[in-house]
């Protein structure tokens, strides 16, 4: 029976602009090809989303590394902002509604200067924080610990009392999706900016997901 459901943001949540995301950060000097991937990033990036490094040292960082006398945390947020497209509504509210039925978690790979705006009212139109519409919030930087690594999931689980067997896990990595499958969680594999809520709605209504 499933009783907790656990998403990915970008992609999942959030509709991703991997496009902007690179073009602000080739405006300040990083060669995005570099460091910069589809489900995880390398160097300094990596090392920020894994919280082996602060949000501040990244700036003294990508300023080494782009040639800058310094990099303000604004000017690092506006780049790492270029991810975030949009919040759209349908897909909030529809957590909403499962949060009145499930236990209902973020599990991202993410870094403070995205989530620090995620967590104030600018995150969405409707004017409130992520935090509005999870019960839990699992970010890679705060576990010092990353997907696809069996780390991040296993802190997620233990930190919330949840069983593999009775979450599902939405995410738009296949390698991802498999690392939580070899734990037991039932994973549901979805496109970028998909709209997945017809595919969860037909898989929690199957017997195995709503019955004991």
């Amino acid at each position: 029976m499933i009783k907790n459901i656990l998403f990915d943001m970008g992609g999942v949540i959030t509709i991703q602009d991997q496009a902007e995301a690179h073009r602000r950060f080739q405006a300040l000097g990083v060669d995005t090809a570099k460091y910069l991937g589809c489900y995880g990033h390398k160097g300094i990036f990596g090392e920020l989303e894994d919280g082996q490094i602060s949000a501040d040292d990244f700036c003294r960082e990508l300023a080494k590394l782009t040639g800058r006398e310094t990099v303000s945390w604004s000017e690092a947020a506006h780049c790492w902002l270029g991810f975030k497209k949009d919040a759209p509504m349908e897909r909030l509210d529809f957590l909403l509604e499962l949060r009145k039925s499930y236990h209902v978690c973020l599990l991202s790979n993410n870094n403070p200067f995205i989530m620090t705006v995620a967590r104030t009212p600018e995150f969405c139109i409707a004017g409130q924080p992520i935090t509005h519409y999870f019960d839990s919030v699992f970010c890679s930087y705060e576990l010092q610990a990353s997907k696809p690594g069996r780390e991040i999931y296993i802190k997620a689980l233990a930190a919330d009392g949840m069983k593999p067997d009775e979450c599902v896990f939405l995410d738009d990595s296949i390698a991802n999706i498999v690392a939580a499958e070899a734990l037991g969680i039932h994973g549901l594999h979805v496109e970028t900016n998909e709209d997945w809520r017809e595919r969860l709605t037909s898989l929690l209504s199957e017997p195995w997901a709503s019955s004991c």
